[in-house]
This record gives C-alpha cells, sequence and structure tokens, in this order.
C-alpha cells in the first residue's frame, strides 16, 4: 500500500503531467466595460498551451464613444506588451496583451480603467470651427446618421473621417465602423502587437458634416405589374419589365 501510494506521487510530480487553467472568455463593448462581478467560465489548456492570456484592444472617436474588445484564454508561448497610437495617428486606440503561467491568473484586466483616456478635453479648451457626425459600431447599420450624434471638432481636427475595419485578438475579431473628426493630414494607423491586430481604413473630407456617406447596401424594390385583366393571370410569368414612370 505504501509502495502504491509511493508511485501515485511520483505520476503526478512527473514533468508534462500538469496542465493549466485560465479563465475564458471574450466580448466586445460600445462604451466601458466591468467584469468584477461576472461569474467567469475556466478552460484546462491543452498541449503546448503554456500561458494564460487576457487581452484588451479599444478604439475610440476621441469625443467619449469607443469600442472595446476584451479576450482571456490558453496561449502559446510569449508575447506581451501593451501599444497606444501617438502622434498626429487618429482615431486613437489602445491595446494591451498580458500572459501569465500560474492557474486563473488571467484576471487583471476587470475593467474601462485598464485602459487609459483616449478622449481627453484639449487643455485649453480650443475649437477649429468643424462639426462632424461621431458614432463607432460593430455593424454598418449601428453606425449610420441616425444612430450618429454631431460634434465640435478640438484643436487642428478641421476635417470629418469616416471608416471601417476590425479590431483582432488572437483568433476573435469585430468589425469596426467609425465617423469623427481629424487633422489633415487624415493619417490612420492601428495599434498591434504580437497577439493583437488594429486595422482601419477610410477618407477624409472637408466640410461641416460632410462625413454621412452611407455604408448600409441599397436594397432595389421589386417591380410589380399591376393587371385589370384577370385572363391575364393563367398566363406564363414573364420577366419583369420596368414600368416607364420616370423611375
Amino acid at each position: 500500500m505504501i509502495l502504491l501510494l509511493s508511485l501515485l506521487s511520483f505520476s503526478v510530480t512527473l514533468p508534462g503531467t500538469w496542465t493549466l487553467e485560465c479563465y475564458s472568455f471574450q466580448r466586445s463593448f460600445t462604451g466601458p466595460f466591468d467584469l468584477s462581478s461576472l461569474h467567469m467560465p475556466t478552460v484546462t489548456c491543452g498541449p503546448g498551451q503554456e500561458v494564460c492570456l487576457e487581452a484588451v484592444s479599444s478604439i475610440s472617436t476621441g469625443y467619449r464613444n469607443s469600442l472595446t474588445i476584451v479576450k482571456k484564454g490558453c496561449s502559446y508561448g510569449p508575447g506581451s506588451g501593451e501599444m497606444i497610437s501617438e502622434g498626429n495617428s487618429l482615431p486613437p486606440d489602445y491595446t494591451m496583451v498580458r500572459q501569465c503561467q500560474e492557474d486563473l491568473c488571467n484576471r487583471q484586466i476587470e475593467s474601462h480603467n485598464s485602459i487609459p483616456n483616449l478622449s481627453p478635453a484639449p487643455d485649453p479648451p480650443e475649437l477649429s470651427g468643424t462639426e462632424c457626425w461621431a458614432c463607432i459600431s460593430t455593424t454598418a447599420e449601428g453606425c449610420e446618421l441616425y444612430n450618429a450624434r454631431k460634434i465640435k471638432c478640438h484643436g487642428g481636427q478641421s476635417v470629418c473621417f469616416e471608416g471601417q475595419g476590425f479590431l483582432a485578438i488572437d483568433n476573435f475579431n469585430n468589425s469596426v465602423y467609425i465617423r469623427t473628426c481629424h487633422e489633415p493630414t487624415c493619417i490612420f494607423t492601428g495599434a498591434a502587437t504580437h497577439w493583437s491586430d488594429n486595422y482601419l481604413k477610410g477618407t477624409c473630407c472637408k466640410g461641416n458634416l460632410c462625413n454621412r456617406v452611407s455604408n448600409v447596401p441599397r436594397t432595389q424594390p421589386a417591380n410589380i405589374v399591376l393587371s385589370s385583366a384577370p385572363a391575364l393571370l393563367a398566363l406564363p410569368l414573364l420577366p419583369a419589365i420596368p414600368l416607364l414612370l420616370g423611375v
């Protein structure tokens, strides 16, 4: 019996028999997030997954509207760090990736407080005189003008921007649709790390509220031919011909 217990104890301590356990979670948020009261599921890591990962990536209009994705889970190898877009790169974005090697250690990123303020008010207050539409969403419809708001641009931001792209952490990604103010240089470079990538493309325009182009595809209504002759209903269906009504 003593020999059996000794063998069991020895087998538990053999290299390669220990498996890591991590929190598992991924979600996108428009606006501030708070995970502190959330019951988060856990997962046992597979072969080669030696670390727990947690990461947050956020992009903002710069005017108190943001889109953030958070991911937690098992991961492979190194790749921690943070990056924030600097200089004239707009819209502002931020990414932080954190890895650790203890069970359930990936619960340090818990709220929007983990992210620096991407919408600081100018000090001293200064307006450029330009107005633009502002919105950010994971869907094209969510960033249409009826879901947007008018903003007065800060400082040297004298043109309007509209664009789309994605936020990605490992294999989790979300589409981004955005409208906001921009510098005349119209530079937009997303922050990227070993495990994440923020990609954005778009255009700038001059003139108040000029960033109003719709991203939602228009659907063409079907042409309906009305007839008052009941006998025609028994005829074979013919290809629809547009009515000559000047449409």
